[in-house]
């Protein structure tokens, strides 16, 4: 069996292969990786393919523990090229792999469609890549969680709560003022994002959403699209 790990910046992601097939999806915070629980979680594995946009002290942590274990050991890292990607990046490593991924994962889902990836969690990332498989850029913001914390830290006025329910009303008080921008802003930037496809001659075939935030943010969208939770897992599985 070969276990997928997708580290994120707060939270860890994994799941196993096993006759070709994937298991359903864990998480567990960064802090909690130990070896004690890496054996908790891994002792029947054969092997581990990791990404990472967090600490190398992580990824170390876990080649160390897999060569202690004999279990073979494999960091996927952004490329030029596979499976008919083709990264924009003039240097590729510089693209995060998570974005790399969910290239990979949206050409193979959806092979001769102009696509606009939307992954949603700590930063909000949105990608192009075309039909033909060429990446035409895109763009990165900060997430729902952390435009809420910038004006809270960098405000001495305003004071808001975290309100859960996704809303882009105008807000009647200044904690729905700043929850609601904030869902505002990200709704705001896809929407600008398919306007700036169609000017650079792609017009998009589909939308798709994952991350945490990416079902919420399917709710508030006019644009039809799909939310794919384990979109980074289907890339990471073509490096089996």
């Amino acid at each position: 069996m070969i276990a997928l790990i997708d580290i994120g910046n707060s939270r860890t992601k994994y799941c196993v292969v096993s006759q070709g097939k994937r298991g359903s999806v864990q998480s567990f915070a960064n802090e909690l990786l130990s070896n004690e629980y890496l054996s908790q979680c891994f002792n029947r594995i054969n092997k581990l393919i990791v990404a990472s946009v967090s600490h190398n002290k992580l990824t170390d942590k876990i080649e160390l523990w897999c060569h202690e274990q004999n279990i073979d050991y494999q960091q996927v890292v952004s490329e030029k090229s596979k499976n008919g990607v083709c990264s924009a990046y003039h240097q590729p490593s510089q693209l995060g792999v998570d974005r790399w991924l969910t290239l990979i994962a949206a050409k193979a889902l959806y092979p001769s469609k102009n696509t606009l990836i939307v992954d949603a969690g700590t930063a909000t990332t949105i990608d192009l890549i075309a039909s033909n498989g060429a990446h035409q850029g895109g763009w990165i913001l900060a997430g729902i969680e952390t435009l809420f914390s910038c004006v809270q830290e960098n405000t001495s006025q305003v004071k808001a709560k975290v309100v859960k329910t996704a809303s882009l009303s105008f807000g009647l008080n200044s904690s729905e003022n700043v929850n609601n921008a904030t869902w505002a802003a990200t709704v705001g930037a896809i929407n600008l994002a398919v306007t700036q496809s169609e000017q650079q001659g792609v017009v998009i075939d589909e939308i798709l959403l994952t991350g945490g935030n990416g079902g919420a943010l399917a709710s508030l969208l006019s644009h039809q699209c799909k939310v794919i939770e384990d979109l980074v897992f289907i890339g990471l599985q073509a490096y089996i």
